[in-house]
This record gives C-alpha cells, sequence and structure tokens, in this order.
C-alpha cells in the first residue's frame, strides 16, 4: 500500500479528502517521523470574509499568507526528504488565484501558493515529484454541497495516483465555470 499523507483533514473538504483517499492507499493525517511518502496532499480551502480591501488588516493578511504558503512550504520542505522518486504533491485550496470580491489578501496567499506549487514542479521533476493545485469553488458558499465536495475529492485522489507523469506544475479549476461568468468583477448581492 502506498503511503498518502493528508494534512488539514479538519477544514472543509478535509473529510471527503480523507474518505476518499483511503480507498487509494495507507492514509495518515499528520506527517510522520519516519517512512517513506508516495502522495502528500495539503487541503487549505478558501472561505471569503467579505472584506473589503481598505478593511484588510495586516494580521489578516499576515494568517492568510500563513495558512496558505508558509504552512505548506514547511509542509513540503519537512516532507521532501522522504518524498519517493515518482511521488505527487497536491494542494486543495481554491480559484482565488483569479481574483474575487471579498478578501484581496485570501486571493493573494491563493496566487502566491499556486507560484509555489508550479515552482517546485519545476524544481522537483527532475526527481519524478510532480506538484499540482486543485482549485475548487470556494468553501461555504452556495454550490458548497456533498456532490461537489465528492467531486474535488475525487480529483485530489486522480492527482495523487501514480502515473499522470505528463501532469505537473498544473492548476485544475473546479469551480462549474462560475469563474467564466465575469460575476467576480461585480460585487455579491447578500
Amino acid at each position: 500500500m502506498s503511503a498518502i499523507i493528508l494534512l488539514g483533514a479538519d477544514r472543509p473538504f478535509g473529510a471527503e479528502l480523507a474518505t476518499r483517499l483511503a480507498h487509494e492507499g495507507e492514509l495518515a493525517t499528520e506527517l510522520p517521523p519516519t517512512g517513506a511518502i508516495e502522495a502528500l496532499v495539503i487541503n487549505v480551502p478558501v472561505v471569503r470574509e467579505g472584506t473589503r480591501f481598505g478593511e484588510i488588516t495586516d494580521a489578516q493578511l499576515q494568517e492568510a499568507l500563513e495558512a496558505m504558503v508558509f504552512d505548506v512550504v514547511a509542509a513540503v520542505q519537512l516532507a521532501l526528504p522522504r518524498l519517493t522518486p515518482g511521488a505527487r504533491i497536491v494542494a486543495v485550496a481554491a480559484r482565488g488565484h483569479l481574483g474575487a470580491w471579498g478578501g484581496a489578501h485570501l486571493m493573494a496567499a491563493n496566487a502566491a501558493l499556486a507560484g509555489f506549487i508550479r515552482s517546485i514542479a519545476l524544481e522537483l521533476g527532475e526527481r519524478g515529484i510532480r506538484a499540482n493545485l486543485l482549485a475548487p469553488d470556494f468553501a461555504g458558499e452556495r454550490w458548497d454541497t456533498p456532490k461537489t465536495r465528492a467531486e474535488v475529492a475525487e480529483a485530489a485522489a486522480f492527482l495523487a495516483a501514480p502515473g499522470m507523469a505528463l501532469m505537473n506544475g498544473q492548476t485544475l479549476l473546479l469551480d462549474g465555470m462560475r469563474s467564466m461568468r465575469l460575476s467576480e468583477s461585480r460585487r455579491p448581492q447578500g
């Protein structure tokens, strides 16, 4: 059985990810001190706050960067010596890298995560390690249903599975085309 590590199981999408990934191999929800790692899945979903740009505090920006960038970088650095050749890194975040109303600090952190994933895909590719970002819609909104959560978990399992060596450094957008409707340029009602 393959060693799959899921970090962020206590966050939105976490239960569904844990259930689905457990079918793929031996699953742990924290980084064990020893052992080979074949897949590292880091769940850092975005819940929009509706905070206007002018109201964002330095503390809010720091918190977003900690959760979506610094903590992810630290987890990858810790796991790196134990990632097997051909290992997979999957970050599950949101489509915030495209920009959205309410929470520019969250969207900026999400964009930094997208850049980080693409960069480590380039660097670690020579070891056969793939890194991809799964970008579902924002957690906690009306389209966040059991069905869509199951689809996110299925996509994460796909990216965490062996094979698909040609898919590396990519952001897989799973938002039901909501980002294509140009509605992000308008303030949400309600």
